[in-house]
């Protein structure tokens, strides 16, 4: 290959506006890019690969020609900041593939939040909590009531930090005499703090969707038992660099995630992002990417949205109406055309987490992402083998299908839906019940027991005397004699079935006399 060849279009604008003494951020890819990074092998193999012109680097540098020296393995890769004469060099080494510019990289839904900030309330932790609207609206809520709320499943969060300290955010439990922190990992690879912190809010908002517990007064998250891994990729005002957002997926597949949730992005392309996308779902680990907010345009989605592999995630609002910002397809990338976004989710004036234990109403395909990341880890709770692929199939089958028929360019194939995606209710319910006691004197308070089978996600009692009740084991009082009807109607995602016993709760009066007879009902 010709040493012009190997750089990027955008690397070449760069360079003929560029002095020969500054130094211009690069990556530098590596011919080989089939070495199974994750593995000891292949991290040993790349390490090897990486030698010699990390030592290269490491003599101009000495040279005042190189700076900030990332070797970068998912992508068999090193980072540098370069003089035009150090690149033109590298161009001409054997044992590069192709050098392209670090891009800088920004949150997406910056220029789209809102800044009406909801209180925070003051409400004990054991209160139920209001849920943000988004919660509802792909039905969260009856996964829950299933057992499933993200309990195992590790989410890697890169973003511009996390405030782990805000009450929804720093355990799992909301109790302050057991040790479960719900944060579990942090880099930060802007300033190399050790501990977590979040200078602009972005991550800490991201973070909420997917897992705030609601102790402060709103539930947030779509699944509050995860636990977090974040990396601060991002500064305060929002920006970054390419190589430090590949750099935080490697490590995010390296400790453990089992899903990254990335709401960034660049309009221009970078091949890094394919082998970075492509690698991270070869380890099994899913990569939920904001679509971006450059919409209504056609062809307007992000890098590394862009990748056929990643989730790409639109933004719908309470009427499920795609949002007018929300970054529209096709994609053509490496000769093939294809229709993104894959999905969509809430992400008009969503309500979540904000630094210092408060809320705020923000906009943004970043919004939107955050629901499927956490709808991805219900489903993985449910079913812990599930792979990259066929968690996509599942979000896509499930979706409520919006806009034309199928999947197409604005919804993507619609709108999540948590409770079809994570799935489970493969038999209609079968209601059944009982009761202690079936029969006493008036008044007579009876708790019922749902003993159904297929797994309900609603209940409705009529308990015979006008009176209904849609809680799971509810208890009734009744005040006048008589023998009442009872009837338990269950319902899941398959169907309904009702269980009726006619006369079975049987009450007398307080004072019973000859010759005084019960009235049924």
């Amino acid at each position: 290959m010709n040493s012009n060849d190997k750089i990027s279009t955008s690397l070449s604008s760069k360079i003929a506006e560029t002095s020969a003494s500054e130094q211009i951020p690069v990556i530098i890819l590596l011919a080989d890019q089939h070495i199974a990074f994750n593995t000891a092998n292949g991290k040993s193999q790349i390490e090897s690969d990486q030698k010699n012109i990390i030592k290269f680097l490491e003599n101009e540098k000495s040279n005042n020609k190189v700076k900030e020296i990332k070797p970068i393995k998912i992508v068999n890769a090193v980072a540098a900041s370069v003089t035009p004469e150090v690149l033109a060099s590298l161009a001409e080494r054997p044992d590069v593939w192709k050098i392209e510019l670090d891009e800088v990289v920004s949150i997406i839904g910056q220029s789209e939040t809102s800044s009406a900030e909801i209180e925070a309330s003051t409400t004990p932790q054991n209160t139920i909590s209001a849920n943000a609207w988004g919660i509802d609206k792909i039905g969260a809520p009856a996964v829950w009531q299933r057992g499933i709320n993200g309990k195992g499943i590790t989410v890697a969060v890169v973003d511009t930090g996390i405030d782990a300290k805000h009450p929804d955010l720093d355990d799992l439990d909301d109790n302050a005499n057991t040790n479960d922190p719900k944060v579990v990992g942090w880099i930060d690879y802007i300033n190399s703090q050790s501990s977590p912190y979040d200078d602009h809010g972005h991550g800490t908002h991201v973070s909420g969707t997917i897992s705030g517990t609601g102790a402060n007064g709103v539930q947030t998250g779509v699944a509050p038992g995860t636990q977090l891994i974040a990396a601060k990729v991002f500064d305060a005002y929002g920006s970054g660099y390419s190589s430090d957002v590949i750099l935080a997926f490697e490590w995010a597949v390296n400790n453990k995630a089992r899903i990254i949730s990335y709401s960034g992005g660049s309009s221009s392309h970078s091949s890094a992002y394919t082998t970075t996308i492509n690698n991270v779902v070869a380890a099994g680990v899913i990569p939920v990417i904001a679509a971006g907010n450059s919409g209504p345009g056609s062809s307007t989605i992000s890098c590394p949205g862009d990748e056929i592999n990643s989730f790409t995630v639109g933004a719908t609002d309470s009427f499920d109406v795609i949002a007018y910002f929300s970054s529209r397809g096709p994609v053509t990338l490496d000769g093939q055309t294809y229709v993104k976004p894959d999905f969509s989710a809430p992400g008009v004036s969503v309500t979540s987490t904000v630094p210092g234990g408060g809320y705020e109403a923000w906009s943004g395909t970043s919004m939107a992402t955050p629901h499927v990341s956490g709808t991805v880890a219900l489903m993985l709770e449910k079913t812990p083998t599930l792979t990259p692929s066929a968690a996509k199939q599942k979000l896509e089958s499930t979706a409520v299908d919006l806009g034309s028929v199928g999947k197409d360019n604005d919804y993507g194939s619609g709108r999540i839906n948590a409770s079809k995606a994570v799935g489970g209710d493969t038999i209609l319910p079968v209601a059944k019940f009982s009761a202690t006691p079936t029969s006493g004197k008036a008044p007579l308070t009876v708790a019922f027991t749902d003993k159904s089978t297929g797994t309900p996600t609603k209940w409705k009692w009529t308990f015979g005397d006008g009176t209904t009740s849609t809680a799971k084991n509810p208890k009734h009082k009744y005040l006048v004699e008589g023998n009442y009807t009872v009837s338990l109607k269950v319902t899941n995602d398959v169907g309904s079935n009702t269980k009726t016993v006619k006369n079975y709760i049987k009450v007398t009066p307080t004072n019973t006399r000859p010759g005084i007879y019960s009235k049924n009902k």
